[in-house]
């Protein structure tokens, strides 16, 4: 599991433009993407920019917490069993 995201802008025809770059799972691999969020000069774009940044880090949280749950479970079951 790689966990990152970010922003990035990138300028096209004298115009900046942001966009949010993040690691999906493909075919059992992480792949990097990057998603257009709209104008560098846009208060909407940076604000929903900032919004995936959080839910970025929301849900990788969550599924860490869930691997570790599950892996402490393991440990306590190994615990239990081995007396």
């Amino acid at each position: 599991m790689e966990v990152g995201c970010g922003a990035r802008v990138r300028d096209f025809d004298g115009r900046r433009y942001w966009y949010f770059w993040h690691y999906e799972r493909e075919d059992g691999r992480s792949v990097r993407r990057e998603d257009y969020v709209g104008r560098v000069a846009s208060p909407r774009a940076r604000d929903a920019l900032l919004r995936r940044i959080v839910a970025y880090h929301r849900r990788a949280e969550e599924e860490l917490a869930r691997r570790r749950a599950r892996a402490e479970r393991a440990v306590a079951l190994a615990e239990r069993t081995s007396t």
